[in-house]
């Protein structure tokens, strides 16, 4: 059994009616068809990079999302983020669905909207197609648990991560404790209120008492501390060199490289922090090593501007601000800050 993180990023007011049905869905209604599933069971990469370039004229890196989804096994577990709660979700189909086979007479949109068929895409009120490919019967086992109460920091940081779906079976002992917490309403309280006075005064002394080169190494040590098998700062001056990144953490486990920026700054900073370290990840992704590759900023300032942010979306770069990152550390552990930076 795996476990995995799918966020409903798409499509919230037919996504989620399905969910209460017991459907988990996707876009990519363009891919539609039988023979992409079989070819994705089969690990037919080949076959399905060869579809995007013939639908799409390009092979995006968003493709890992839909193959994910379509490699979720019987009996895989399923957290799906929603607003200030989750749902954990099991995998009871033994292969993936086209959209048009969830469909039945009774199904509507939020706003009690009538959703209907033409035999492979569902339809709105008007006519035109929703953007939902393929969807996986699931089991709700338990709906809108609370992220505050039962998600242990580690959930809770994997869950705003920005890419659509991930692999999260390092995280199996977090949520088999979070399922366990929530069966007997044991909320984790003390916690978060502790998290919560403390971080502004953790931002306040890294503020205060550090200085950029020093706040690199706070960065790399959180990285190490949370399971990075290897952190490194690449050379400045870094041959044949695009963009930028401060910090490069590489966690094995889970085929995982993050590229950070670290930005030693108050207030709000721009977008070029973001800029840099989408260049660097973006080359860095031509390298096919079977590692997925995510783009961070961490900053000790309050705020990102709007392009920084709209950057951020359009991409799928995590930007934690200086309250964000305090809290990060704090859930590492205060040990971890018994270091000379």
């Amino acid at each position: 059994m795996n476990y995995w993180l799918h966020r409903i990023s798409h499509l919230a007011e037919l996504s989620y009616p399905l969910l209460e049905k017991g459907y988990l869905t996707i876009g990519f209604s363009d891919l539609i068809n039988h023979e992409l599933i079989d070819k994705v069971l089969e690990d037919d990469w080949d076959y399905f990079n060869s579809q995007f370039q013939k639908v799409w004229n390009n092979v995006p890196r968003t493709r890992h999302n839909l193959w994910n989804f379509l490699k979720f096994q019987k009996g895989d577990l399923v957290i799906v983020p929603s607003w200030g709660t989750f749902f954990i979700c099991e995998i009871v189909d033994d292969r993936p669905f086209l959209i048009g086979e969830t469909f039945s007479e009774d199904l509507k949109s939020w706003g009690n909207k009538n959703v209907t068929t033409n035999g492979v895409h569902l339809l709105k009120e008007d006519g035109k197609a929703y953007d939902l490919g393929f969807a996986r019967k699931v089991n709700v086992l338990y709906r809108d648990v609370s992220r505050d109460k039962f998600a242990d920091a580690k959930l809770t940081a994997r869950m705003k991560i920005r890419q659509t779906n991930a692999q999260i079976n390092d995280l199996k002992t977090s949520i088999e404790t979070s399922i366990e917490n929530y069966k007997v309403d044991k909320p984790i309280h003390l916690h978060s209120i502790i998290i919560d006075k403390t971080a502004s005064l953790v931002l306040d002394s890294i503020q205060n008492e550090l200085n950029p080169d020093k706040f690199e190494k706070l960065v790399k040590t959180y990285f190490k501390t949370i399971g990075a098998n290897e952190v490194s700062i690449p050379a400045k001056n870094e041959s044949g060199k695009e963009g930028d990144a401060d910090i490069v953490a590489v966690f094995e486990s889970i085929k995982l490289i993050i590229y950070t920026q670290a930005k030693f700054q108050k207030g709000q900073i721009s977008e070029w922090g973001t800029n840099q370290v989408l260049e660097y990840r973006t080359k860095k992704e031509s390298i096919d090593d079977g590692y997925n590759k995510i783009a961070w900023v961490i900053t000790t300032a309050n705020t990102f501007n709007e392009n920084a942010e709209n950057l951020a979306k359009q991409n799928e770069i995590q930007l934690v601000n200086g309250i964000e990152f305090s809290k990060m550390l704090l859930n590492a552990g205060v040990t971890m800050l018994n270091t000379s930076f």
